[in-house]
């Protein structure tokens, strides 16, 4: 593989603890939640991880059009004025772009997660504190909407 100019690197799995969650309301078995992505470097851009969890005791199928299409993500002054998208945002959100599509498929208890470059996706280039959520719609007729939490 170095000839081809790859590497592998065997990161460990990564453990996230569900306990220390805070989720939003259940719809057709199904939870989402929103927690910031403490930064390494205080000068970087933030993130967020989002968890889509089955909570009931049947499994769930539904059709994602690409993650960066499947949440809807809500950034907001504290005074609540939204925050737009920035240039690289609007360009990977122009509805062209909305092509790919994933099966998701999670038993009872399982989820997954997606992490989202906030800091990429709108304009935080100014300090202070963000509200952030996020929703969805796995399926027709059901949203889901997540905690909220302030961000830096």
């Amino acid at each position: 593989m170095a000839k081809m100019g790859l590497s592998v690197r065997d990161d460990p799995p990564k453990v996230v603890d569900l306990t220390v969650r805070v989720w939003g309301p259940e719809q057709a078995g199904l939870v989402v939640s929103v927690a910031d992505i403490p930064r390494e470097d205080p000068d970087s851009l933030p993130r967020i991880s989002v968890l889509i969890r089955n909570v009931g005791q049947e499994r769930k199928r539904f059709e994602v059009p690409g993650w960066q299409f499947f949440y809807d993500v809500d950034v907001r002054l504290p005074d609540g004025s939204r925050m737009g998208l920035s240039p690289f945002g609007r360009e990977m959100l122009k509805p062209e772009r909305r092509v790919e599509s994933i099966a998701a498929d999670l038993g009872p208890g399982e989820f997954v997660e997606t992490e989202i470059p906030i800091g990429s996706f709108f304009n935080l280039r100014a300090r202070g504190r963000y509200v952030v959520s996020a929703s969805c719609e796995p399926m027709p007729g059901v949203t889901l909407q997540s905690n909220e939490i302030s961000i830096a």
